[in-house]
């Protein structure tokens, strides 16, 4: 009896190794099953934020493209109306200017 009980604590020992080493290895794959998720799910979410980004570009391009535009219509305006006001001004300007060369050349 004693040797049965023996052999059969030996056999238990031996599968509680086994369990332990198939544990183990599951252990293993499924950790490195993991990784590879957390590998693929980080380029996914990398690929997503670079079309994000692209899409975020391609809008604050547009938008700097109307800035410009706006800018630069605004500038053409402002110049137009410079213009106009020196015109305006130009025949009041040179009656000025004959005035004081008249009345520099009066004073010689």
């Amino acid at each position: 009896m004693a040797k049965e009980t023996m052999q059969a604590v030996s056999e238990a020992e031996k599968a509680a190794h086994q369990t332990i080493l198939h544990a183990k290895e599951e252990s293993e794959r499924l950790i490195a099953e993991a990784q590879a998720q957390g590998r693929k799910l980080i380029a996914d979410a990398e690929k997503e934020a670079k079309k994000r980004a692209d899409v975020l570009c391609g809008v604050a391009r547009a938008d700097g493209e109307k800035l410009k535009a706006r800018f630069a219509k605004e500038t053409e305006e402002e110049q137009g109306r410079l213009r106009e006001a020196a015109a305006a001004s130009l025949p009041r300007t040179a009656e000025e200017m004959k005035k004081i060369v008249l009345g520099q050349s009066e004073r010689r």
